[in-house]
């Protein structure tokens, strides 16, 4: 039995859906707080639905990116490269 009321669900995946990601203050991404209050099988259907959005994200952008390549890549293009 859920102990999410009614309509909650939705809400929950919608914010586990958008792509803002706090972090911590050493800089890492933190998990979405509404991915941690879905029940397993909602994050399962997220999972589905953040697929779906990924491959319509690449297939309305011209470089063929989605949004979470555009971020990674925005952000190692702003992190200094270490010498080895």
């Amino acid at each position: 039995m859920s102990r999410t009321p009614s309509g909650a669900h939705e809400l929950l995946l919608e914010a586990a859906l958008g792509a803002f990601r706090r972090r911590d203050a050493g800089g890492h991404v933190q998990p979405s707080g509404a991915w941690w209050d879905l029940a397993l099988a909602k994050r399962a259907e997220l999972f589905e639905v953040q697929t779906q959005q990924r491959a319509l994200e690449r297939a309305a952008d011209f470089a063929g990116l989605n949004t979470t390549t555009r971020a990674v890549l925005e952000r190692a293009r702003l992190t200094p490269q270490l010498d080895r």
